[in-house]
């Protein structure tokens, strides 16, 4: 026992980077999925849906409005290219507009700041990855979910469920204060967009695909089925996150390995089998959790069982996503994320319109499951290409 014990000591000291960033994940997504079950039980369907929904239009308007940062920041700034800046700047500008016509839309004016808490949130975050400054993003992004989880559970007594959405905007103004620092440390230069506008416009793309399905899924249920419906969706989405957080974290161990042409073939095959198995058990457990959480999802089992067993697609394709980014290549990821996301919006609606919640539920099952056969067919297209075929 003293033996593994300092295996794994020496293992933790020797990747203490890496720690800092899969036990902030860790900590960050448990803390997050275990505050929305708790949400679930104290709101009814359509509250939770209410709340999901303006949550989904914030998170969509914001990665319209970032310009690819997210990743265009990550490698910039670890190439020492002062980019910061300008990114914001052009970032909050963009918020601005963003955030008047979200308004003049839903008329819901909590939701322009979260908006501005999304966009600073994935601005500095990114700078912390870039710097490798991993203390600073484990203590940030530890600090950020508890203050915007305790804010919201304060203000949803005070002032109902709205008040959740309010809360949730509390680390715009942690994050605030790195955004004023970076304009304070370096100048706004419009040149290092224009060098670098290949590589941020190849980003954006990628985000906006990203986004779509996973927030504009969201937004179109609410119109076709409504608020409830998106309830049951959202709830079952809690649960297929909790499951998809060890493959995460493994996700980020691999990238660096696939980049340096290492496919670390036995930690994805025991991460694929480790999510089949938990996502096999989680379709009998979750009969049991759903009426300890709210009695009211009890016809909404089935549909938050089939989101919840798509982790074992799911987990199937992080894996080739790793290799596929570790090997820059750039038109499989948008590919792959250009299908899930359009594939996942068009089972929506037909299947949603025709069987509701559980078409919705189908939809995002069939969408996993088309990524994933997607990626194992580019793998043996592309792998006498990057050497790993058949891995």
């Amino acid at each position: 026992m003293n033996k593994i014990t300092e295996k794994i000591k020496k293992i933790v000291e020797s990747n203490r980077n890496l720690t800092n960033v899969a036990s902030g994940d860790f900590i960050s997504n448990v803390v997050g999925a275990l505050f929305w079950l708790y949400i679930a039980v104290l709101l009814t369907p359509e509250e939770y849906g209410e709340v999901s929904f303006l949550i989904s239009v914030a998170a969509f308007a914001s990665t319209l409005s970032m310009v690819g940062a997210y990743n265009s920041i990550v490698v910039l700034t670890s190439k020492n290219i002062k980019i910061q800046a300008t990114i914001n700047f052009i970032s909050s500008c963009v918020g601005i507009v963003s955030g008047i016509i979200v308004f003049s839309i839903v008329d819901k004016i909590e939701i322009g700041l979260l908006i501005f808490a999304y966009i600073f949130t994935n601005l500095v975050i990114p700078e912390f990855i870039g710097k490798k400054d991993y203390s600073g993003y484990f203590r940030f992004s530890i600090i950020a979910k508890v203050l915007s989880v305790v804010s919201s559970l304060v203000l949803f007594y005070f002032i109902g469920h709205i008040g959740i959405v309010i809360g949730l905007s509390t680390p715009l103004f942690l994050y605030g204060i790195k955004i004023f620092q970076s304009f304070r440390s370096m100048k706004i230069d419009f040149r290092l967009i224009k060098e670098n506008y290949r590589f941020m416009t190849s980003n954006y793309l990628l985000n906006i695909s990203e986004s779509v399905s996973g927030s504009l899924d969201k937004i179109i249920i609410v119109p076709i089925l409504g608020f409830t419906v998106l309830a049951s969706y959202q709830l079952g989405l809690q649960f297929f996150g909790i499951l998809m957080v060890v493959p995460g974290i493994v996700y980020k161990i691999t990238l660096p390995d696939d980049a340096r042409g290492n496919p670390n073939s036995k930690l994805k095959f025991i991460t694929i089998s480790f999510s089949t198995i938990i996502g096999i058990v989680s379709f009998f457990v979750i009969p049991i959790i759903i009426p300890i959480l709210n009695s009211a999802y009890n016809d909404s089992i089935l549909p938050i069982q089939i989101i919840a067993i798509s982790v074992i697609p799911g987990t199937v394709a992080s894996m080739y996503w790793s290799k596929f980014v570790g090997h820059e290549k750039n038109r499989v990821m948008l590919g792959g994320s250009g299908l899930y996301g359009g594939s996942l919006i068009i089972l929506i609606v037909f299947l949603g319109q025709n069987f509701e919640e559980l078409g919705v539920a189908l939809g995002f099952l069939i969408s996993q499951s088309l990524t994933m056969l997607y990626f194992i067919f580019c793998n043996y297209f592309f792998g006498k290409e990057i050497g790993e075929k058949n891995e």
